[in-house]
């Protein structure tokens, strides 16, 4: 269990179970995610892509802009929580 909050107004309980499945006692996601940052997993795909080859001149991303895409990777978007 962990007290969470988007350093907003809104902070809740968010309850993590040994399945790695969890829930928040109230709110959404958006609630407690903090807008303005933003992080990406990049993976290959099949184009033979890299994270090494992502252009330098993306990042820093600015806050609340979506991560940049990388040539010949697959990308998933993350929110960011703030763990009280």
């Amino acid at each position: 269990r962990y007290l969470v909050t988007g350093g907003r107004l809104f902070s809740t309980i968010l309850t993590i179970d040994e399945a790695g499945r969890w829930k928040l006692d109230s709110g959404t996601l958006y609630d407690v995610t903090h807008l303005p940052c933003r992080a990406a997993r990049y993976k290959p795909n099949e184009n033979g892509g890299s994270p090494l080859t992502a252009r330098q001149a993306d990042f820093p991303v600015k806050p609340g802009a979506e991560m940049p895409k990388v040539d010949g990777c697959d990308k998933q978007d993350y929110g960011v929580i703030f763990l009280i």
